[in-house]
């Protein structure tokens, strides 16, 4: 809100006046300006809170129903959000974006224009160009109709879904980064919000754990709320997804747990012992729920997962020392705490499943053949955003007639595949370039950038790192809590490092 002077306005109102008048004015308007702002911070605060819901209930619903893994409850999150979005947007209006965020959107919204124009209606003679074999089986569809213009996707209708929800993407990384630039302070909302979501996931996989006859929540299917018995997995049906997810919260919430400092706010009222009595119990209670949290990760017994968490800690170690003392004892109290809780559950089948490499490789390579076949009939286009499941039934020997793998398993693969290989490479090569470009210049911050900050970049960047490297043996971006989960991260990361990472040292001037 804009200031203005008070002899001025008091001046404007009662011109001529003696000085009595007029001290008496500027009482008045200082009494008004003063009820102007506490009037317009309300506001602000209710914005801000009401931004903060918006983008952490896409996470919370997602999360607690399967991670979204059925089509209709993605769909059904995005279209809520984007009713609620405009409901926002009555009200309230988004500050003009940074720079950086410019560049973000512009890059997106062309990286949206691939499946938009797989679902461009294309004449035969442009399609046999582009696409040799789906013009091969758009002649075969000739026969039982008129058709004379086809698109490349092979599955209109999913393409477009698909297209709506990386939009859905695109739009939250936009408003999380608002939310997030907000305050200058650690975002602490954010990041107790992920240590509750992480906290109950982990405790109901554990629970799974103890009693192989408990399901999926909300799901008594046979096929899939009951299978996996005595695997940790939470809400999710798959717990190779459930490791994943755990995967890219972990290393976050460790580093949180070394920065948790003491809230100003008691510094009035408890003394500096009783404050540090608080603190050390925070942290202790913060250790336990994050040793939970590592051994659901671990009795998911996902071996990627479990591989890429370790693959995360090593990356945090490295970025931010975890060498240190402080960090050591965290350590080793959570694994303490994690390994006693295994030896009472019972470590053996985690044990088998490492001792098994082979046991489930075999189906994943012939996975694996029959994506390639996929991707060497349609390099250049690929068979359509999402269309995977569609495209894969005519090339699928991995398993018996009766059963279908609608992923990949790899999703590299998944995605040459659905978008062909010039905008795969493109996507991938940019998301590996961009998160090696963060660790070249976090490696070369680590000694200015505040060490708060760091460790918190330090954990988000190593959690994408173990999140992309377990993506090639399983299909997590196919899984919409993950894939939210990990713009969540990367989004965090930028906010965390934006004013720190470009940092550079200040070098005393020499004496003349």
């Amino acid at each position: 809100m804009a200031r203005f002077n008070p002899r001025v306005i008091a001046d404007m109102l009662h011109p001529g006046c003696d000085e009595d008048s007029t001290m008496a004015s500027h009482e008045l308007v200082r009494h008004w300006t003063r009820f102007s702002d506490t009037a317009i911070l309300p506001d602000r605060e209710r914005e801000t809170k009401t931004l903060r819901v918006l983008v952490l209930a896409p996470i919370a619903l997602l999360t607690f129903f399967f991670g979204g893994a059925r089509p209709w409850i993605w769909q059904s999150v995005a279209g809520l959000f984007f009713i609620c979005l405009g409901a926002w947007l009555l009200r309230h209006s988004i500050p003009a974006s940074a720079k950086r965020l410019s560049g973000f959107a512009g890059m997106a919204c062309a990286l949206l224009l691939v499946p938009l124009a797989q679902t461009i209606p294309l004449p035969a003679a442009l399609l046999e160009i582009l696409s040799p074999v789906r013009a091969q089986w758009t002649q075969a569809l000739l026969q039982f109709g008129n058709t004379s213009n086809v698109t490349i996707s092979y599955d209109l209708l999913t393409t477009w879904t698909q297209l709506v929800w990386w939009l859905f993407l695109v739009i939250f990384a936009v408003l999380l980064s608002q939310a997030l630039s907000r305050e200058a302070k650690l975002p602490t909302w954010l990041l107790h919000f992920l240590f509750v979501l992480a906290g109950l996931q982990a405790m109901y996989g554990i629970a799974q754990t103890l009693l192989p006859s408990l399901g999926v929540l909300w799901d008594t299917h046979a096929a899939t709320g009951q299978a996996y018995k005595g695997y940790a997995r939470g809400t999710f049906i798959n717990r190779n997804h459930f490791a994943a997810f755990l995967g890219l919260l972990w290393p976050v919430l460790l580093a949180y747990l070394l920065v948790l400092k003491s809230p100003r706010k008691m510094e009035q009222i408890l003394g500096e012992r009783q404050r540090a009595q608080l603190l050390v119990q925070k942290k202790a209670f913060g250790i336990f729920c994050l040793a939970l949290v590592v051994l659901a990760l671990f009795f998911s017994q996902s071996r990627g997962g479990i591989l890429a968490a370790m693959l995360a800690f090593t990356l945090l170690s490295l970025f931010a020392g975890l060498w240190r003392k402080r960090v050591a004892v965290a350590l080793a109290t959570c694994w303490i705490i994690m390994l006693g809780y295994g030896a009472v559950i019972g470590l053996e089948g985690l044990t088998n499943r490492f001792l098994q490499l082979d046991h489930g490789m075999a189906g994943r390579v012939e996975m694996w053949k029959d994506g390639w076949k996929i991707l060497q009939d349609h390099p250049l286009t690929g068979t359509g955003l999402g269309t995977y499941p569609e495209a894969s039934r005519a090339y699928q020997n991995a398993f018996s007639p009766e059963r279908r793998a609608d992923h990949a398993h790899n999703d590299y693969l998944e995605t040459a595949v659905e978008l062909g290989l010039p905008a795969a490479c493109v996507l991938i090569g940019g998301i590996w370039g961009l998160w090696c470009l963060r660790a070249v210049l976090l490696w070369r911050a680590r000694t200015t950038m505040d060490p708060d900050r760091l460790l918190l970049a330090a954990g988000s960047l190593a959690a994408l790192g173990g999140y992309m490297l377990h993506g090639w043996v399983e299909f997590n971006n196919a899984i919409p809590a993950n894939q939210l989960t990990a713009v969540t991260m990367a989004a965090f990361h930028f906010h965390i490092t934006e004013h720190g990472i470009f940092r550079h040292p200040v070098r005393p001037q020499k004496a003349l």
